[in-house]
């Protein structure tokens, strides 16, 4: 039973980090924009078939597959902030509204490219890691310690150069932020193509763990949602948290109840944490 539990945490520990990097993603949306960015989810499964055809049908190495979705997913985002978000800075029901919309367009978008059977990619990394009688494969290792390292990689960024802290700045007080010289219009199209980003790359990761659908990013955009409200809205290293809290939690759960109910675990537990810490466990913290 131990070696059970253990398993499922570590587990759970790796697809937490894929809820953590869409979460980011929806921090970073929210701080700087001021909308919560429903459609990330639709750009993670844009990732993740893009990923698909560069290394299945194109025939791209791997790495060169993911960096190309990357690639696609960014620019994707950078032509809907241009052509939507932009005219929804700062209002958080037009800027839901906005991404409802795209969700429904790209999903079915999608659907008619793809078809509704399930994708898989070969096998991208074969074999498996023994750690202390738990079996795990390599490849997700490989996705885990990548999220993180990006993870870290915009948590320095944030922290060490002159945009992160014009960020910073501009989510506290945008007005003396512009008046300092900051470039608004300029960082909020680059935040919101960063986030879409980050998002392709987590499906463009997924897609050599898991087989893909179109609805894949609908799941993963409330994952992520909970897991920044759980960890406080506007904390980098707390999305990581949150995502990983919630990936553990559906994993242990997942143990001692029926598995019809693991997309219950997660929300039941932020429900229980918001109660007694409403601004999330790690608000305030950058």
């Amino acid at each position: 039973m131990t070696q059970l539990i253990a398993g499922q945490l570590l587990n759970g520990a790796i697809v937490g980090t894929l809820y953590g990097i869409v979460a980011l993603g929806v921090t970073l949306t929210f701080g700087i924009t001021g909308i919560v960015n429903f459609a990330l989810g639709v750009f993670m499964m844009l990732g993740a078939y893009a990923a698909w055809y560069f290394a299945d049908t194109v025939g791209l190495p791997y790495p060169l597959a993911v960096l190309a979705a990357v690639g696609v997913t960014a620019a994707a985002g950078l032509a809907a902030d241009q052509a939507l978000f932009r005219f929804t800075r700062n209002n958080l029901v037009n800027g839901l509204l906005v991404s409802l919309g795209l969700i429904a367009v790209l999903e079915a978008c999608a659907l008619l490219v793809f078809t509704a059977t399930p994708k898989e990619m070969h096998r991208v990394l074969p074999g498996i890691v023994m750690l202390g009688g738990l079996v795990l494969p390599k490849m997700k290792l490989v996705v885990f310690a990548l999220l993180l390292a990006v993870i870290f990689a915009t948590y320095a960024a944030l922290t060490r150069t002159w945009t992160g802290r014009a960020a910073y700045a501009y989510a506290q007080n945008p007005e003396a932020a512009a008046l300092m010289g900051v470039a608004t219009a300029r960082l909020q199209s680059g935040v919101v193509v960063y986030s879409c980003g980050l998002a392709g790359l987590g499906g463009a990761l997924y897609a050599a763990l898991y087989s893909l659908e179109p609805t894949l990013g609908s799941l993963f955009i409330l994952k992520a949602v909970e897991a920044a409200i759980l960890a406080g809205i506007g904390s980098v290293t707390g999305a990581l948290l949150g995502g990983v809290i919630l990936g553990v939690t559906e994993g242990v759960g997942s143990i001692y109840l029926p598995l019809a109910f693991r997309d219950a675990y997660g929300l039941v537990f932020l429900v229980l944490i918001l109660l007694f810490k409403p601004a999330g466990l790690f608000a305030g913290r950058r």
